[in-house]
């Protein structure tokens, strides 16, 4: 629990500042102090009616020495000490709802600005279900456990002043008191552990439900052909009854606690009330007050172990949120001293002796590249299923590093200061265009947000989508579907071609781009990219290198290393 303690602390950020905790502090300071003023002012009250003065010594005799001995005074006073509590609880309420609200803002921007952050190297180790659970999950119980974090203290200095009061009132009586109340607490302890190990099975089982619900949605139609559709629902079935049976045991937990304490502490307290009245001889004003007391004492107890154990089964999302900051942060790419813009390209990109392998224990993925992209060229890379293409493509775009050799432009090494600066000169093309449930016009302008309808329809035209895009009621503002389903499989990687084009990239990346079109399709659009030689840097990865006529070179990749192509093999 202190460790989940300590990931709370480190999350706080700049919401949860040290101005703003010392405002929150002295206003549970101050509601404690107005609160029990309130509660030994009952005694003066009470004597002024008629109850029997007791005989106070020490800071409560030097008080009551203070108060006025009219009724009309104490009345007063009391009256003056109530408003002042409400409007303390009212500042508390407001500032801690605030500062709730800013921390979860703040921690959710913090998260998601952490993921984005973090090199591609170590991004595609992780499942992106994971990280949606930490949204739809982790983040909401952060936000319920905050609230409960913030409530105890408060609680707690209110149940303190109460304590106070009481040992003023009758020192031996309270102490023996407290005394069993610890005892109480010390015995509940294992409930606290209990109610964290059911946190722990609710964030497992809330991974497993996002995992499901993303998986299941990335292969809707997949799923439809196999008519896996019982399959996928017994999965999320039993994720759901995990998180389910968890939280239903904690709260049945909760429920026995709160029964265990209403019992216990009206037991102890009818006991303690009746040794104060027959064996102590209190005053009557003095009884009446520590009945109060203690009468008010009794719920905040159980209040505090019930906030307390309500927030041991929040605090694991604490830990994981701050374990997948530290790691994202830890992973980022260093832009402190990134290069803003994009950067020049005209002459040469040149690899020299390059190594790179995913995995210390394991051979490298690619070994003693030697390659040289003229600006203006087309290079057409093959090579058999996992013989690195991507990653060579992965290297070449800046999104990961060689573990040896080093990546020139114009003669100038591809730093990691350099590589964002070199990512946003570049354009990049996958075998699956992914495009948003949006309008054409949306979709390129993710590329570039500036660009005018001219200059979107002058990439369409040599993208091969002009005639089409003209012809359309809407025109670019035509919705495409979710990932572009109202686009023919052609259509979509041509648009996804256009996308790549209104960035005006000074290299283009194409990772066999037309491998999921048919024949057809794929010579149409194999043609279009080859079509674009000269007007800009061209790698294209494909299974087809004889579908690509006039390319300056062709490559092939076999076990990591490079070797000069063939692509006389009949289409």
């Amino acid at each position: 629990m202190l460790a989940d303690l300590r990931a709370a602390w480190q999350l706080r950020g700049q919401s949860i500042g040290l101005r703003r905790l010392t405002i929150v502090t002295a206003l549970i300071l101050l509601a404690g102090v107005t609160d029990g003023v309130g509660l030994i002012l009952l005694v003066p009250l009470l004597n002024s009616l008629g109850a029997p003065t007791p005989d106070v010594t020490g800071i409560a005799g030097w008080l009551f020495a203070l108060l006025p001995t009219t009724l009309t005074g104490l009345l007063l006073i009391f009256l003056a000490v109530a408003v002042l509590r409400a409007i303390v609880a009212l500042l508390h309420e407001n500032i801690v709802a605030r500062l709730r609200f800013d921390f979860a803002v703040d921690l959710k921007v913090r998260t998601y600005a952490a993921i984005a952050n973090a090199a591609w190297s170590y991004l595609r180790r992780k499942r992106a279900a994971d990280f949606h659970a930490l949204f739809t999950n982790e983040l909401d119980r952060i936000e319920q456990g905050t609230h409960l974090l913030l409530e105890v203290p408060s609680r707690v200095v209110i149940f303190l002043a109460h304590v106070v009061i009481a040992l003023v009132i009758a020192p031996a009586f309270s102490a023996l008191a407290i005394a069993l109340g610890l005892c109480l607490a010390w015995g509940l302890r294992r409930r606290l552990l209990e109610s964290r190990r059911l946190g722990d099975i609710v964030s497992e089982a809330g991974t497993r439900v996002s995992r499901e619900i993303i998986e299941f949605l990335q292969a809707l139609k997949l799923t439809k052909a196999y008519g896996a559709e019982a399959r996928h629902v017994r999965a999320f079935a039993d994720a759901v009854q995990q998180a389910e049976t968890a939280g239903l045991a904690s709260s049945r937990l909760l429920a026995k606690t709160r029964l265990i304490l209403e019992i216990t502490t009206a037991v102890v307290l009818a006991g303690l009330l009746w040794l104060a009245a027959t064996w102590i001889g209190l005053p009557l004003a003095s009884l009446l007050v520590l009945i109060f007391v203690f009468q008010r004492l009794m719920p905040m107890f159980q209040d505090i172990q019930d906030l307390a154990q309500q927030f041991v089964h929040y605090s694991s999302a604490f830990r994981i949120v701050a374990a997948t900051i530290a790691d994202c942060e830890a992973a980022a790419d260093r832009t402190a001293r990134a290069l803003p813009g994009t950067l020049r390209f005209d002459e040469e990109l040149r690899l020299e002796h390059v190594d790179f392998g995913y995995d210390a224990a394991a051979d490298d993925v690619l070994r003693g590249i030697d390659l040289a992209l003229p600006a203006g060229s087309l290079t057409v890379l093959s090579g058999v299923s996992g013989a690195g293409k991507s990653t060579l493509l992965d290297l070449v775009g800046g999104l990961i590093v060689p573990t040896a050799g080093r990546i020139l432009v114009d003669g100038v090494e591809l730093t990691a200061e350099r590589a964002p600066a070199w990512r946003r000169s570049v354009g990049y093309m996958a075998q699956e265009a992914f495009l948003f449930h949006d309008s054409i016009r949306a979709n390129l302008a993710w590329a570039d947000p500036a660009a005018s309808d001219e200059r979107m329809l002058d990439v369409l035209r040599l993208a091969g989508l002009g005639d089409l895009v003209r012809g359309l009621p809407q025109g670019l503002n035509t919705v495409v579907g979710d990932r572009g389903a109202n686009l023919s499989g052609g259509e979509r990687q041509r648009l996804a071609l256009a996308r790549t084009l209104l960035r005006s990239p000074r290299l283009i990346l194409l990772d066999e781009p037309a491998s999921a079109l048919d024949a057809r399709n794929e010579d149409l659009i194999l043609d279009t990219i080859a079509g674009l030689r000269g007007k800009t840097t061209l790698l294209l990865v494909t299974h087809r290198p004889s579908a690509i006529a006039g390319a300056d070179r062709y490559l092939t990749l076999v076990d990591g290393r490079l070797a000069a192509g063939d692509p006389s093999p009949a289409r």
